[in-house]
């Protein structure tokens, strides 16, 4: 057999591998329901500290600070930190005129921009709360939104909790609609497919909450990650700890609304998640705690959009029997599969997440940012290759409004 005879066959198997995962958890995330967990009582309720890292983000604070202040948790159990991350846009002056009259929230400058992984370390340095909560700068969390985020932590070996992150300007163009069909996609099939499955859901960047001893126990964020959420997730799971995603939560933001935001955010994750394959791959293998479920589950997650590689060269193989017929033998039902699975997840999570009929058209825009998605995750694999400088973007949210 032929080296590129046995790479293509290789090659499908990843393919179908992918697949199979994303049947799965398409299979456990439309199942009935489990019952919600039980609210905290006021006597129970753990004390939050709220931290919000900002940099840039001045036209933004002021919708997250109100929502701060329509939060119904008690106030007495409530502390907030807005971390200003070297800003020069006037992000802490804006911090600064809110928290004045707020004596349970405070304003913490940095002089030099050291990242969002970095400015958590800094700011939850010596925390005295039962929890760490994180919004970015934004996020506009409802005001029942905290309830639902604590109250997994009466298992104590819950470490960290990710509520949902509801997209609100999907319909307004093209990409903010693609990546909302993402968003919930991920959401509701993905991570809710692993909360069922008990399979570590993945911690996402805002809404979320963690045990303060469980980030010390691993270190903290991981200084200079682009997905210090990604990192964490894979971090605490070796750890031994669980991880949790609570729907109920519910906290609004908005998309990318034009095809060069969408890009540059889906090139920063990219090369977040090869930051995170480099760095927890082997040590996950060699995790005598793990079973063999979860190391299958955290290598798919960490492997992040590595699939569109093998289908670039899938596409190849096919090209190439389709000229010469039998040169390679590429299975063509693979790409029934490839991409019937995934249809099926978009039509299930707008059905979850209770979409108007009308979202449902725009499902025609799929193939063309499906083929920047491809695009973007070879081009960023290839700077990863040639060892590229990896930097922190903005996302663009031109255009976007409340």
């Amino acid at each position: 057999m032929g080296v590129l005879v046995l790479a293509a066959r290789v090659t499908a198997l990843i393919l179908l591998a992918f697949s199979l995962r994303r049947a799965a958890l398409l299979v456990a995330a439309t199942w009935p329901r489990r019952p919600a967990p039980p609210t905290p009582t006021d006597a129970a309720l753990p004390s939050v500290h709220i931290c919000v890292p900002c940099r840039d983000e001045a036209p933004g604070l002021p919708g997250l600070l109100a929502a701060l202040d329509r939060l119904d948790y008690p106030r007495s159990r409530v502390q907030v930190s807005v971390v200003d991350d070297a800003s020069t846009d006037g992000s802490a002056g804006v911090a600064r005129a809110w928290a004045a009259t707020r004596p349970w929230a405070r304003v913490v400058a940095l002089t030099t921009n050291v990242g969002k992984a970095q400015a958590l370390n800094e700011v939850l340095a010596g925390s005295q709360t039962d929890l760490v909560v994180i919004y970015d700068a934004d996020h506009q969390p409802a005001p029942e939104s905290l309830w639902a985020l604590v109250a997994p932590f009466v298992e104590p070996r819950v470490a960290a909790v990710s509520g949902q992150m509801r997209v609100t300007n999907g319909a307004d163009t093209p990409a903010a609609f693609y990546a909302h069909l993402e968003s919930l996609v991920n959401q509701f099939i993905t991570m809710q497919g692993k909360e069922r499955l008990n399979l570590a859901p993945a911690l996402l960047g805002s809404n979320c909450a963690y045990r303060p001893a469980a980030l010390a126990a691993v270190g903290g964020f991981r200084r200079g990650a682009l997905l210090e959420d990604t990192d964490l997730t894979l971090a605490l799971a070796q750890a031994g700890w669980r991880t949790r995603f609570v729907p109920a939560s519910v906290s609004a933001h908005h998309a990318p609304t034009t095809v060069r935001g969408y890009l540059r955010q889906h090139l920063r994750w990219n090369r977040g998640f090869h930051q995170v394959l480099g760095g927890r791959l082997l040590t996950l293998w060699r995790n005598p705690r793990l079973g063999l479920a979860l190391k299958l589950e955290l290598t798919f997650f960490a492997l992040g959009y590595a699939d569109r590689l093998a289908l670039l060269a899938g596409a190849l193989f096919t090209a190439v029997d389709a000229v010469r017929p039998a040169t390679f033998g590429f299975p063509a039902g693979i790409w029934l599969i490839y991409f019937g699975v995934p249809a099926l997840e978009m039509l299930a999570a707008l059905r979850l997440a209770g979409e108007p009929p009308g979202m449902y058209a725009r499902l025609a825009y799929v193939p063309f940012f499906f083929v920047l998605d491809v695009a973007a995750a070879a081009w960023s694999s290839a700077q990863s290759v040639l060892k590229k400088p990896v930097r922190w973007t903005q996302t663009d949210r031109t255009g976007s409004h409340w």
